[in-house]
């Protein structure tokens, strides 16, 4: 089977010739380590934005990579992104959302939102047009290329990317705005999150068309360690309406697979996902308490990805097998499921035991 075949088959649910192993990212200090550890020269580091013939980490190890297809959303045109401070662990600046953050120059660390240009309903109302227009200008300049290029090949997979529709509203008015305007403006959070679906149904359709992906990736990242951060309410009101157009459109445009990113502690948002129309999601976080054993247990209809204790795999031999055995063989006996570490690999683990966590993942069994 190639990596396109093994995906669509565990997403069915059946029997593969080998796990699908899909890790989520590498960070790039790991990639500079394993740099020293043993990794050749010649392998680069992964780009996920952009199809490449050349070798990476996806290819040294056999994982299945991702490319993600994603068109210019947001503004158009954008603002002008600047940096305005610069220091030593952090940079404050403006994004092509108009946002002025703080941002730590550790990988992985969240943003600080300080302002946005979005604060209530008028200010949202001189942008409007700006972030639903210009359809024909939010594809890359060298689209039919690179469309040509990802749809005849079957190494890596293919994903339309979009943000959801907590990702989206906190992008246009920074976390707090947001979370204020749910209680303040609540018919503006709606309104944002319409005109999102507007644009998604306008500019995806010429991409799915022309690429046939895989699967539509979500970003939301709407949780943290100690759970959601927004009540299931919240997620009923504003966001399952939206899941369900969504979803809708892209089974329409037969995409079947609806993949969500969230971190953190989302147990209570699965099943509003599922009514939604999701139909997997990712990273699973351990130290979160998501436990992907008793996950596919109470949602046998789940495609999960993820849940290995990535902070185990650093501790050595003994400590991978330990994971492994803790996750595999009830999760590959029961299906839907694709070998992943629970968010990027942190550069703490090793080239060796990174190496040694990958053969033991892809020669693993059902139980």
């Amino acid at each position: 089977m190639n990596n396109r075949e093994r995906f669509q088959a565990v997403m069915r649910f059946e029997e593969t010739d080998r796990p699908c192993q899909i890790e989520h990212g590498f960070w790039p200090d790991t990639y500079d380590r394993w740099r020293t550890e043993g990794l050749p020269e010649s392998i680069e580091k992964p780009d996920t934005w952009n199809y490449s013939q050349n070798a990476n980490l996806y290819d040294y190890f056999d994982l299945t990579q991702i490319i993600y297809v994603r068109p210019t959303l947001g503004y158009w045109p954008p603002f002008e992104e600047k940096v305005l401070e610069e220091h030593e662990r952090y940079r404050t600046v403006i994004t092509s959302m108009g946002l002025k953050m703080k941002v730590r120059k550790t990988f992985g660390s969240p943003p600080q939102f300080i302002e946005s240009p979005v604060q209530c309903r008028k200010d949202y109302a001189l942008l409007r047009e700006r972030m639903t227009g210009s359809v024909s200008n939010r594809y890359p300049k060298d689209w039919e290329a690179r469309a040509q290029s990802l749809k005849t090949q079957d190494k890596k997979l293919v994903a339309t990317f979009m943000p959801g529709f907590f990702g989206w509203p906190r992008a246009v008015m920074g976390l707090t705005g947001f979370l204020v305007a749910l209680y303040e403006e609540p018919e503006l959070i709606k309104d944002i999150i319409e005109d999102q679906i507007t644009l998604y149904t306008e500019v995806y359709p010429k991409i799915i068309n022309e690429v046939k992906p895989d699967f539509a990736f979500i970003w939301e990242d709407m949780c943290y360690r100690n759970g959601p951060l927004l009540s299931p309410a919240h997620f009923q009101e504003f966001m399952l309406p939206a899941y369900r157009k969504i979803c809708g459109f892209l089974n329409d445009m037969g995409v079947q697979n609806i993949v969500v990113d969230t971190d953190g502690d989302l147990l209570p948002l699965i099943p509003l996902f599922l009514r939604g129309g999701v139909t997997g999601l990712l990273p699973f976080e351990v130290t979160a308490g998501m436990d992907v054993v008793a996950i596919g247990e109470q949602f046998p209809d789940l495609r999960i990805f993820g849940g290995i204790n990535k902070h185990e795999v650093a501790k050595g031999h003994e400590a991978i097998d330990a994971e492994l055995s803790r996750v595999l063989p009830a999760m590959l006996k029961r299906g839907g499921y694709f070998v992943t570490l629970d968010h990027h690999v942190p550069p703490d683990v090793s080239f060796v035991d990174f190496r040694y966590y990958v053969n033991q993942a892809l020669n693993a069994s059902p139980s």
